[in-house]
């Protein structure tokens, strides 16, 4: 009678054991797919500006998901939220000076402005681990940064202000840009200049993309004309299958699947969807903007003529077209 009530017990406590283990498993496995969702939904970033021999270089990740700029203004550039690190490259000196980015010195909206270069001949940075920053001259930035110069030229707490004050006097001096966006089936090149701190994508003159198993960049040839205000870097669906593409200020849009990418662009393929809109009782083209990835199957534009806008939201493959869309569905 002991041993037998002895063996039930310890098979109650192997019992118990496995059901620890069992809801662990559960537990990690869970954890593991939130972790694999999260890591689709970045994709790693390049961004260079250059002055005068001077390149700074960020590196980062940017989220791709329907949530990713919700909070953000629609001109901030959309991957100033995803910087992970600066170093400065000189021309003639294969070594990297990185800066320390501290959260503390980056705002809400991420590190603004990107353009370290808005003023014309110096840069500023984070300075330590305060919320301040280091303006320093390009020429003396080396010196600087290899540490045989112990203090910034100067040191701001509110950078905003100081730009402001400082390009009411000089204006805004261009400096050249390329940011890449690395997609696991390509690699989009936006090519531009950027003007004081003016948002990066309306400074944007050209966009190509690497291919794999290519060594040059296919460019992207829009049907029509694009301003300023139409570029964005926002492409690539939540799903990393399609991309984005607007052809003129008046529209289409295209859609396109990476596996139809390469033909698209050398003009022997068509868009998988082309997107359209014109208000009913007019004659006149309608301003297509602000197009954006809702979910893996789904986009959302506006259309501007004559004094209405319209929200409109579509499905890839719908017969129906685009439909009036609310910004709370």
């Amino acid at each position: 009678m002991f041993a037998a009530t002895q063996l039930k017990g310890k098979s109650l406590v192997l019992l118990g054991l496995l059901l620890v283990q069992y809801h662990w498993g559960i537990t990690l496995g869970r954890a593991e797919e939130a972790n694999s969702g999260l890591s689709t939904n970045l994709v790693s970033f390049e961004l260079s500006i250059h002055k005068a021999g001077v390149t700074a270089v960020f590196n980062g990740k940017r989220r791709t998901d329907r949530d990713h700029d919700l909070n953000l203004d629609r001109q901030t550039d959309s991957i100033a939220k995803g910087i992970h690190s600066l170093t400065f490259f000189f021309e003639g000196d294969s070594q990297g000076y990185p800066i320390p980015l501290q959260d503390i010195a980056i705002g809400s909206n991420g590190f603004s402005p990107l353009n370290v270069f808005a003023i014309d001949g110096v840069a500023f940075f984070p300075h330590e681990a305060e919320s301040r920053w280091a303006i320093v001259g390009l020429s003396r930035l080396r010196t600087f940064l290899r540490g045989q110069k112990p203090e910034p030229d100067q040191i701001v707490d509110d950078l905003q202000h100081y730009i402001s004050s400082e390009l009411s006097e000089s204006g805004f001096k261009s400096v050249e840009f390329t940011l890449k966006l690395q997609y696991p089936l390509a690699t989009a090149v936006f090519r531009g200049y950027a003007a004081g701190t003016l948002p990066l994508p309306s400074g944007t003159e050209s966009l190509s993309f690497l291919l794999p198993n290519t060594d040059e960049a296919v460019r992207f040839q829009p049907m029509g004309t694009l301003y300023p205000s139409d570029w964005t870097f926002d492409l690539i669906s939540p799903d990393h299958n399609h991309l984005l593409l607007l052809q003129d200020h008046y529209g289409p849009y295209h859609i396109i699947s990476f596996a139809y990418l390469a033909q698209y662009l050398d003009g022997h393929g068509e868009p998988d969807y082309l997107v359209d809109w014109q208000f009913a009782e007019s004659n006149a083209d309608a301003v297509l903007s602000q197009g954006r990835w809702l979910t893996n199957d789904m986009i959302s534009f506006s259309a501007d003529c004559c004094g209405t806008t319209e929200a409109l939201a579509y499905k890839l493959g719908s017969d129906e077209g685009p439909a009036l869309h609310h910004t709370n569905d």
